[in-house]
């Protein structure tokens, strides 16, 4: 039988020997109805009536047919699956996302392929590339700045993106997630409103990272209502960059009464280093996080945090695409509130 090319493939609809699968046409040859009807059954389309699927079901029992993935691609010109970009996997953080985009995928019969990038604008691109070329029917990027080829390889080919973790964007691309500026200001209000006046905020790199630019704008801004004195510390963007920034932040004549992290990795390294050079959080200097990753609640002491979403915007994220590309739904911006969660690494000071 000749077979088709299928994303550099070739693959064919035929009978599989060792397990005499009949195929899509055996099915059309048992119960005599076309291979279009036989398709139609097989990706649940409401074009067919309950007599007709009854009849296909019934046959696929008796055949013992195997639905064949790239073959129901060679039939539908549907893969139906996503593409996620994303910086890194070595953050639970973006594990908790993608867990939930899976699962929503998964229960609407999408699957899910993930590409990291370690934020390197041509490395997203180029992967962005190869995911669609393997298939993908949607895309999933990381934040809202993004290089215009990948813009423009998107929208040459017509295929539906997202982007996530911010709430809106200017590349024309729909976004799903926080208002990153919103988040830094409430937590500085939050240390503002137990009596601190001097902060520590340490923050990851802001070079390619569009959200730690809004969250360090929400905090300037914060503070200036709020008559806070700020003191900045970019680092890496690890437990150690933490540690490191923490021990600056020790090192000032005048330390500060509170350290604010961007990122609850970071405020892990902030604990750390407190512990090591003898301070008591949070009766000598108060910590706080963002995001709310698993251990936030069970660290020593537990850590007030940004609680973020993130599961949530991933089910919110897959729906999105999924009604997009099963009902032409066009995907609007959707912005995700955070909360502030308050355990025992802060204290009110006089």
């Amino acid at each position: 039988m000749p077979t088709k090319p299928l994303f550099g493939l070739h693959l064919a609809m035929v009978t599989n020997p060792q397990t005499k699968n009949p195929g899509v046409r055996g099915l059309a040859k048992a119960t005599g109805l076309s291979v279009a009807t036989i398709s139609r059954v097989l990706n649940n389309s409401d074009q067919v009536n309950v007599k007709t699927r009854e009849r296909v079901l019934a046959a696929m029992r008796e055949t013992g047919y195997v639905m064949n993935s790239a073959a129901r691609a060679l039939a539908t010109n549907r893969t139906k699956t996503i593409g996620a970009v994303v910086p890194t996997l070595a953050y639970s953080i973006f594990a908790r996302f993608l867990n939930a985009v899976e699962r929503e995928l998964a229960d609407h019969g999408y699957a899910l392929v993930i590409a990291t990038t370690d934020g390197d604008p041509e490395v997203e691109e180029r992967r962005t590339r190869e995911l669609l070329d393997m298939g993908a029917e949607g895309i999933i990027l990381s934040g809202a700045i993004h290089d215009r080829t990948l813009l423009q390889l998107l929208e040459n080919r017509q295929i539906p993106a997202v982007c996530t973790s911010v709430c809106k964007t200017r590349n024309g691309l729909p976004a799903i997630g926080y208002d990153n500026a919103l988040i830094g200001q409430m937590a500085i209000s939050y240390l503002a409103d137990l009596g601190h006046r001097s902060v520590g905020v340490v923050h990851g790199p802001l070079a390619d990272n569009d959200r730690t630019r809004l969250r360090v704008s929400g905090v300037t801004r914060g503070a200036g209502k709020r008559d806070v004195r700020v003191d900045f510390r970019e680092t890496v963007l690890e437990v150690a960059g933490g540690v490191e920034a923490a021990a600056g932040l020790f090192a000032m004549p005048n330390r500060p009464t509170a350290i604010l992290c961007l990122s609850d990795i970071l405020a892990l390294g902030a604990l750390f280093e407190s512990g090591r050079a003898g301070l008591a959080v949070p009766d000598d200097i108060s910590v706080m996080g963002c995001d709310d990753l698993d251990w936030a609640a069970h660290c020593h002491p537990p850590l007030t945090t940004v609680r973020l979403p993130t599961a949530r915007m991933g089910r919110m994220v897959a729906v999105s695409l999924i009604e997009r590309l099963d009902s032409a739904v066009d995907i609007g911006d959707r912005a995700i509130e955070a909360s502030i969660v308050e355990r025992s690494s802060t204290r009110r000071i006089s």
